[in-house]
């Protein structure tokens, strides 16, 4: 059996069937069929949450929602990386070999920085002439005396914003330790994340080669085919960022009033309609049964049935297909104990991994 790894931030965003559909249930599908595990990363999520009850209340929504999905049972090792406490120590030692170059080429410190400045020049920060008094010193030290005065403004303003620290910047060595640890086969990614992983063989090679032994297994990455895109009820692609997302653990009135407000054309119900290009209907044939998709289908094509009553089967269909979830979760909630042994089965587990693992690492770095 291959090891696989996944790892989640706990961010305090709501799960919805769109990261359901594409990314945690094929996940689960893999994992169960071989050595799976799945990290909380509170530690990652230190770059980003400065609130001590947040990221305790976001740790814990995340992994309620994923004992939920998976169920308590699971063979899947379920663990916080907070609970691993060679990872960090490892982590260090991988920066003594990572380039400085390979660290300037990660798009995730790219992302962070243009998504800043994109704020910086919406807010009246951006609007701050103050702040223009680091401009000079910062363009020196960056070497560039041909940046406009605008850009050179903004890229000091930068610097008092604490969500661009060296957390954001060194993520991807940190990234590094958690996949390297245990050893890890195949880790999943999506197809616009290839250069994460990619990142993490050019580290172990760097380390590899700098002690002449070959210490750690270069991970492979699995990108899903024919991953599921789903409309959010905007008729977008079902995303956090556009808002437009149903939850997997939405109340029942919350459903309803998302489900009832799916955008779909103008058509009357006595007119006949496209099921294929409908959002309603897309939605349908994601959850429902074959039958139930193909009766469905029947209905568009004839007078008398409108987009109320398509909405009305969808709600009926979706909260039937989320019942187990609610179901689980509402027993977990109960019985919060049982979750807790699992975390710390999963941790000891993975704690003997990196365990030997750093027996090796050590005695080839003198330590």
């Amino acid at each position: 059996m291959k090891k696989i790894l996944t790892g989640v931030k706990p961010t305090g965003d709501q799960m919805h069937l769109g990261n359901l559909l594409g990314a945690v249930l094929p996940f689960k599908r893999i994992a169960e069929q071989n050595d799976g595990a799945i990290f909380i990363a509170d530690l990652h999520a230190l770059t980003s949450v400065k609130n001590a009850t947040d990221l305790q209340k976001n740790t814990h929504e995340m992994i309620l929602t994923y004992f939920s999905i998976f169920g308590i049972d699971t063979p899947v090792h379920i663990f916080r990386q907070s609970d691993i406490p060679l990872i960090p120590k490892l982590n260090w030692i991988l920066n003594t070999v990572t380039p400085y170059s390979l660290m300037l080429r990660a798009h995730s410190f790219k992302d962070a920085e243009n998504k800043i400045l994109a704020e910086i020049q919406e807010s009246e920060l951006g609007k701050n002439d103050n702040i223009r008094a680091k401009t000079a010193d910062r363009s020196e030290a960056y070497g560039d005396s041909t940046m406009s005065e605008e850009t050179q403004g903004l890229n000091a303003k930068i610097e008092v914003i604490p969500q661009l620290n060296m957390g954001v910047f060194n993520y991807p060595i940190l990234m590094a330790a958690d996949i390297l640890a245990y050893d890890t086969d195949i880790v999943p990614v999506g197809a616009d994340q290839k250069q994460h992983l990619e990142m993490t063989r050019d580290i172990a090679k760097a380390f590899n080669k700098t002690y002449k032994a070959d210490i750690f297994k270069l991970p492979v990455e699995h990108i899903e085919p024919n991953v599921a895109i789903l409309p959010g009820i905007d008729g977008r692609k079902m995303s956090k960022s556009y808002n437009n997302f149903i939850g997997i653990f939405d109340d029942a009135k919350t459903l309803k009033k998302k489900v009832m407000s799916i955008v779909t054309d103008s058509k009357g119900v006595d007119d006949i309609k496209t099921p294929d290009t409908c959002n309603v209907f897309a939605l349908i044939k994601t959850f429902a049964t074959a039958d139930r998709t193909e009766s469905i289908r029947t209905k568009y094509l004839a007078p008398g049935y409108g987009y109320g009553h398509a909405k009305l089967e969808l709600l009926e269909i979706l909260t039937e297909y989320l019942k187990p979830y609610h179901d689980a979760r509402a027993m977990l909630e109960q019985n919060p104990e049982l979750i807790e042994v699992k975390l710390q089965e999963g941790a000891r587990i993975m704690n003997a991994r990196i365990e030997a693992k750093m027996v090796e690492v050590k005695k080839v770095v003198g330590l």
